[in-house]
C-alpha cells in the first residue's frame, strides 16, 4: 500500500537537490504534491513529472506564501503535510558578512518557514504533519557552513518545538530534520577541498543523499511517526551524536 495515498503535501524548495527528491518519492507513494519554489519554469517541470501542483513562491512574502497556499487548496481542499526545504547557505565566516547578507538568510530560512507554517496550518486537517529542515550546522555552530546558516538553522530547530506545542491541540504535528553533509547542488557553495573533506566528518565515511532525506521525510509526514512531535530526527550518518 502506498504510504501517501491521497494525502496533500506541499514542499517549498522544491526543485533543489533534497526537495526535489522528496516530490518525487512522496508522489510515489501516492501523494499530490504542490511543487513550490522561485522558478516558474523548472517548477512547472517538475510538478508536470509528478503529476502535482506547480506553485511559484517566494517564501519571504507574506503575499506570495498566501497565493501559493491558496492555490493549492483551491485545487485540492486541505493540505495534509507541508515540507519547508526552501533555504539558503552563506559559508562565511561571521566577521566576514555584511548585515544585510546575514538578514537574507535569516528572511528566507527562519522567516520563510514561519510564514509557511502560518499560512498553511488552518487548511490542514487533524492528522496533519509539518516537516522542518534544520541541519547539522545547527546543533554544533558553523564552520564550513557559515556563521549565519548555522544560527538560521538553530532557530529553525527552536521554532519547530514552538509549532509543535501550539499545533498538538489541533492534531497537527511538527518535527525537525537535521540533515548532515547531503550531496545537493548546495556543495557548490564551497571550495573543492573543503567538499572533499566532508565524507571523513561522518562516522560512516560517506556523503548522504537526497534520497535518504527524502525517506525521512515520509517517515515523519506519515502515521508511522504518530507519537512524535517536537522531536529532532538526525539524518547526518555519525558526524554529531
Amino acid at each position: 500500500m502506498s504510504r501517501l495515498a491521497d494525502r496533500t503535501v506541499l514542499i517549498t524548495g522544491a526543485t533543489g537537490g533534497m526537495g526535489s527528491a522528496t516530490v518525487r518519492a512522496m508522489a510515489a507513494e501516492g501523494a499530490h504534491v504542490g511543487v513550490a519554489d522561485m522558478g516558474a519554469v523548472l517548477t512547472a517541470r517538475l510538478a508536470q513529472e509528478v503529476g502535482g501542483t506547480p506553485l511559484v513562491v517566494d517564501v519571504t512574502s507574506p503575499d506570495s506564501v498566501t497565493a501559493g497556499v491558496n492555490a493549492l487548496v483551491a485545487v485540492r481542499g486541505t493540505i495534509d503535510v507541508l515540507v519547508n526545504f526552501a533555504g539558503i547557505v552563506d559559508p562565511r565566516r561571521m566577521d566576514e558578512i555584511e548585515p544585510e547578507a546575514w538578514s537574507r538568510v535569516f528572511d528566507v530560512n527562519v522567516r520563510g518557514t514561519w510564514l509557511m507554517c502560518n499560512a498553511v496550518i488552518p487548511h490542514m486537517p487533524r492528522g496533519g504533519s509539518i516537516v522542518n529542515i534544520g541541519s547539522r550546522a545547527g546543533l554544533v555552530g558553523g564552520t564550513t557552513s557559515g556563521a549565519s546558516y548555522a544560527a538560521s538553522k538553530a532557530a529553525v530547530i527552536c521554532f519547530t518545538k514552538s509549532v509543535a506545542k501550539f499545533a498538538a491541540p489541533l492534531g497537527i504535528r511538527a518535527n525537525v530534520i537535521n540533515p548532515g553533509c547531503i550531496e545537493t547542488p548546495m556543495l557548490d557553495h564551497f571550495a573543492p577541498d573543503v567538499v572533499a573533506a566532508m565524507p571523513g566528518q561522518a562516522a560512516l565515511g560517506r556523503l548522504g543523499t537526497p534520497a535518504e532525506i527524502a525517506e525521512s521525510v515520509i517517515f515523519l509526514a506519515t502515521d508511522a511517526s504518530s507519537f512524535m512531535t517536537g522531536a529532532q530526527l538526525n539524518v547526518n550518518g555519525g558526524s554529531h551524536m
